[in-house]
């Protein structure tokens, strides 16, 4: 199937897939936004492949709006999972929101926000005695955070997923538990990669590649330092005595996602120091653990090498030409291929993997149901694109500075930059994202040009 795919859509030599299949190389990243795929080809694979459906990952908060297509920017959530182009495979490990920088504005999962409507939760982290309540001025790590629900404290994250589990047609996952229902073999190469980062020319780079941040138990989490100390390691000013004891605690705020009151029950006994994977590691993960089939568990056996599709947001996959994701940077493809090598080296489970990179913004071109003028006005836009398909960044400038006031002030807002979940109290009513005229004509490197000439103009 991985190669199969990777014909179909016309992506053989971009993948080096001679290359994967001899293992001269073990780790390939494909971003569509860069290639001439039609949207409407990789929507038809999708759906034609029983078993494949690739994530849409957003972070743990409010979804409520999102399923009910009245969510701005965060409208192609909608798009992808309502539409079953994708499923919504929920990160937890993100922070509160708060007074200043660093919490999660976008999903805001300190709050709970309905029809646009915010209300803050209280929050309680441990201060190494109880549960302390604490305000809003620095962002919490949200997997050690708990809220007051009918006077007894339980776990944010519970809270929220059982808001999550109201939403219907939705089949959210939790990215945890990919992760956690493969313990003892996610154990072994935790502890064979942060061993393995003891042998490169610099060491302690590498070790944060695997382990960027730390996070302490009274909901602070910031940027690590983790080095080397003898046998053991030193993240911050905690000691972990070896490699397999690291390992074990990077389960502990994993464990937190999948059993928070296992997790609170046992709080006083952890360390006061527990270590966050990095966003590097995480996505390669994402492929190992085969979270593109979600309905099969353990590694994913596709022959010679692993092909895993992931729609990709605004951070990830940017939108060329005017803005690159963090996926397409040099600095984060070499640590990816570094944590991927020694896998596939030490463990026969994993193959070499293909990484598609599918860009989700291309759906903020699918205007909502109720604003029909928008899609008839995009469709013109799309229909121009096309007419002159090597220019389409400076023709939808153009198209827009000519009639891109008739939009509305909605769809304009869409792409402001850092819009998240609308907030403000104002009240539309349940949509659909609509698809139009073209758009499946389109290719994701057209497409991506048409969003960023739209972040060109509206970002501010």
């Amino acid at each position: 199937m991985s190669q199969h795919i990777l014909e179909e859509l016309g992506l053989v030599k971009a993948a080096d897939v001679d290359a994967l299949t001899s293992r001269k190389r073990t780790f390939s990243p494909v971003h569509l936004g860069l290639h001439d795929v039609r949207i409407g080809d990789l929507l038809d694979a999708v759906h034609q492949r029983d078993g494949l459906l690739p994530p849409r990952t957003g972070h743990l908060g409010n979804w409520t709006d999102i399923a009910q297509g009245r969510a701005g920017a965060m409208d192609f959530n909608t798009a992808i999972c309502g539409a079953g182009h994708g499923y919504p495979l929920v990160y937890g490990m993100n922070r509160t929101e708060a007074e200043t920088e660093g919490g999660d504005e976008v999903y805001q999962p300190g709050a709970i926000i309905e029809a646009g409507e915010r209300k803050p939760l209280p929050l309680y982290t441990w201060d190494g005695h109880a549960f302390t309540e604490r305000d809003r001025g620095k962002p919490l790590f949200c997997p050690v955070v708990q809220t007051e629900v009918d006077g007894e404290l339980t776990g944010l994250i519970d809270v929220q997923w059982r808001r999550l589990a109201d939403i219907p047609g939705y089949r959210f996952k939790n990215w945890a538990h990919s992760l956690v229902d493969n313990e003892p073999l996610l154990l072994d190469m935790l502890t064979a990669l942060i061993t393995e980062a003891g042998k490169g020319r610099y060491p302690d780079r590498t070790l944060i590649e695997l382990i960027s941040h730390a996070a302490t138990l009274d909901g602070g989490v910031e940027r690590c330092d983790l080095r080397h100390d003898g046998t053991g390691y030193l993240l911050d000013d905690y000691r972990y005595g070896s490699a397999r004891e690291l390992a074990e605690a990077v389960l502990l705020p994993l464990k937190a996602l999948t059993d928070p009151q296992w997790f609170f029950a046992r709080i006083a006994d952890f360390p006061t120091v527990l270590p966050v994977p990095s966003l590097l590691l995480t996505n390669v993960l994402f492929a190992v653990f085969g979270d593109h089939r979600p309905d099969e568990t353990g590694v994913p056996d596709e022959g010679p090498f692993i092909t895993h599709l992931h729609w990709g947001a605004r951070a990830m996959a940017g939108c060329p030409p005017r803005r690159n994701g963090y996926f397409g940077r040099r600095s984060r493809v070499r640590p990816m291929k570094d944590i991927i090598a020694p896998l596939v080296e030490h463990f026969p489970e994993v193959s070499p993997i293909c990484f598609v990179l599918l860009p989700a913004q291309v759906f903020m071109l699918c205007p909502p149901s109720t604003e029909p003028r928008d899609v008839d006005l995009v469709g013109a836009l799309i229909k121009s694109v096309l007419a002159e398909p090597d220019t389409a960044y400076d023709t939808a400038l153009a198209e827009l500075g000519s009639r891109g006031d008739e939009l509305s002030a909605y769809m304009r807002g869409r792409f402001a930059a850092n819009s998240g979940v609308p907030r403000g109290g104002e009240l539309r009513e349940p949509a659909v994202p609509t698809e139009p005229e073209g758009f499946r004509d389109l290719t994701f490197k057209q497409a991506s040009a048409i969003v960023a000439a739209f972040e060109e103009v509206y970002e501010r």
